[in-house]
């Protein structure tokens, strides 16, 4: 018997998304619950009314370990005045003494979790420009950090007002930035659950909790932050990311308290940045109650590091061929005597 051969073309709904900002190897945590009801305060009352966000987006669930910052900060070091470019000053890696220039490469320290070591003394625009380095495909090029999320043209500060000029907020095109405080407050302690099934609210700790975080090592206390290591100098900061795994925020965010504080986007009045969370061995763990507020100069490189934010990989649609056989009946000829 032979067939007819059809060809349909059916769209279908792809359960693979779109990739219009790559993974990176981030763990990544998608932000719902559009139109969240808002922060009350907390009984401080300097973020009342924020946190609310009205859109998707998703956030790492890690601070930028030391591994990422060193592909980072390596490429861009080792060229004529790289010296100066991006210096932590608590990281996995330590200058190359091997290295003769240009610029300056950095290397691992001697340590098994290296790269998982959390990365401090970053400033905001050093954040930022990471962030563009993202967005432009990691490219080597110069222009790669010059603009994508914020244009760095505008990073400047008035010698006499000490009012920067830097851009406020990210390029809207942007496929990766900093968090902008409500962005943050969310992650961090909003629950999409919190009074039950459904019904969203608000811990005043990033932990899903309203009690404050007990300082210690892991497996003793639930945060690197208010503990100062006594056998090892800064041995605090040789605790890895991650290593609290049971102190995570209702959308599983890891270190929210403890390892570096984490910029936002958000200013103060023109002239500091908002930053968010105590850092490991600080003395003031206040900064991990939602409500308390901190914030330093854009150019300072205080304890400071950073969490991602990026867009949700989109949806889309597939093309399927459906391939369908039709019996064909074959008529003999009548041949005519």
């Amino acid at each position: 018997m032979r067939y007819r051969v059809s060809i349909i073309v059916a769209c279908l709904s792809a359960t693979a998304n779109a990739q219009p900002a790559p993974d990176y190897g981030f763990q990544w945590s998608t932000i719902g619950d559009i139109n969240n009801p808002a922060f009350d305060g907390g009984g401080y009352g300097f973020f009342a009314g924020r946190g609310v966000v009205n859109y998707e987006y998703r956030i790492s669930k890690l601070q930028i370990t030391s591994g990422q910052w060193l592909e980072f900060v390596n490429t861009f070091s080792t060229r004529d005045g790289g010296e100066f470019f991006t210096r932590p000053y608590q990281w996995g890696a330590y200058p190359d003494p091997h290295y003769t220039g240009p610029g300056r490469r950095w290397t691992p320290k001697n340590l098994p979790n290296w790269d998982m070591l959390p990365v401090a003394g970053v400033s905001w625009r050093e954040a930022a420009m990471y962030t563009n380095w993202l967005h432009n495909d990691k490219s080597p090029e110069q222009w790669a950090i010059e603009n994508g999320a914020y244009d760095t043209s505008t990073f400047s500060t008035d010698p006499n007002t000490l009012v920067f000029t830097d851009q406020l907020t990210r390029n809207p095109d942007a496929k990766f930035w900093i968090p902008s405080l409500d962005e943050w407050l969310k992650a961090a302690h909003y629950d999409p659950h919190r009074h039950g099934q459904g019904e969203g609210g608000w811990w005043l700790y990033p932990n899903s909790t309203d009690e404050p975080l007990t300082p210690g090592p892991p497996g003793v206390g639930q945060t690197s932050a208010d503990w100062i290591d006594p056998n090892i100098q800064a041995g605090e900061w040789l605790i890895p990311l991650g290593a609290y795994p049971d102190e995570t925020s209702p959308w599983g965010l890891l270190d929210i308290s403890g390892g570096a504080s984490e910029w936002s986007e958000e200013h103060l009045r023109h002239r500091d940045r908002f930053f968010n969370g105590s850092n490991a061995g600080m003395t003031f763990p206040m900064l991990d109650h939602a409500g308390y507020p901190a914030a330093d100069f854009p150019h300072t490189r205080g304890p400071y590091g950073l969490r991602i934010a990026s867009v949700v990989p989109a949806p889309t649609t597939g093309v399927l061929l459906v391939v369908t056989l039709t019996p064909v009946v074959l008529r003999r000829r009548r041949i005519a005597p």
